[in-house]
């Protein structure tokens, strides 16, 4: 069941909901005053809040703001527990964020019912959250390799650059594509293609760290960002990554194939380098390098 803070001076109120609350499964935890209500919450944060307005040193509209103002208690449900039945002071509680209200002495009934609305509600968010989630995940994606996509390697390699010129830390940025790859679909078709590519994302994803990325860039080309790693570190992990996929017997039926990947990586910090597109840049002008000292090789942009 769900974990339920009461934060109340009132040791009668405290007892009576945690009586009426327990008897429904629920762990209920007190606090006695709004500042160690929010130390209680923010330390382990509870599924529900019932929040008494009128208390000393700090009321319950302070508390209720400071909570909203916290990631991690900003969307936990709150019920204001009050004496007072003026519309106005109910508005000013949701106004600041407060899911409900519940006037003293309460009803058992409606107490239970309002715990167990907002419990429910809380976890359909949540549910909800997780579904976008993965939806956000899966628009990131791309299908067939499982890797990151085009869109989603621009905007994080745009946003990662402008970090790395504040804080004056290293990124290398690496493009590779499949040699000769337009002959695997001329000659075997393109499940035979997609076979290729999707193993190759495999590889890729088995020999990268989980602090970087790797994405389909496009087509039989793919795109990296390693983070913190210098243009030398950086020819180590590609140059392991070239020889990984040349070891590897792509098979598709009774069909083995060998594959071979030409690289390009540029890195960050350079003064020919001022902007994430002149990286990206870069690394494909010693992609195209690799390419014309005859493909299956490592070149960084010099």
């Amino acid at each position: 069941m769900a974990k339920i803070l009461i934060i109340d001076d009132s040791r009668l109120i405290c007892h009576i909901a945690t009586v009426i609350l327990g008897k429904r499964g629920h762990e209920v935890v007190v606090a006695s005053n709004g500042r160690i209500g929010l130390q209680m919450a923010e330390a382990e944060p509870p599924d529900l809040i019932l929040l008494d307005v009128i208390m000393p040193e700090m009321n319950g509209y302070e508390v209720c703001e400071k909570l909203k103002q916290e990631a991690a208690t900003t969307d936990i449900p709150i019920i204001m527990l009050t004496s007072r039945a003026n519309p106005a002071d109910k508005v000013r509680g949701l106004d600041i964020g407060a899911s409900d209200y519940v006037t003293k002495p309460f009803d058992e009934g409606e107490l239970v019912a309002r715990v167990k609305t907002h419990l429910r509600l809380k976890e359909l968010y949540e549910i909800l959250q997780e579904k976008n989630r993965k939806l956000q995940e899966l628009a990131n994606r791309d299908g067939l390799t499982e890797l990151y996509n085009h869109r989603f390697f621009q905007e994080t390699v745009a946003k990662d650059f402008q970090r790395a010129l504040r804080y004056h830390e290293v990124l290398s940025c690496a493009l590779f594509d499949i040699d000769h790859f337009k002959k695997f679909n001329d000659t075997y078709g393109h499940q035979v293609g997609d076979m290729v590519l999707k193993t190759l994302g495999g590889l890729i994803k088995a020999q990268m760290r989980d602090s970087d990325l790797s994405a389909r860039y496009g087509g039989e080309e793919f795109a990296l960002l390693l983070y913190h790693t210098t243009a030398q570190d950086a020819f180590v992990v590609l140059e392991r990554i070239r020889k990984r996929v040349e070891e590897h017997k792509f098979i598709q039926d009774d069909l083995v194939l060998a594959v071979t990947i030409s690289i390009g990586v540029a890195t960050f910090p350079s003064q020919q380098i001022p902007d994430a597109k002149t990286l990206i840049e870069c690394a494909d002008k010693a992609l195209y390098e690799a390419k014309r000292k005859g493909r299956n090789q490592v070149v960084a942009f010099s």
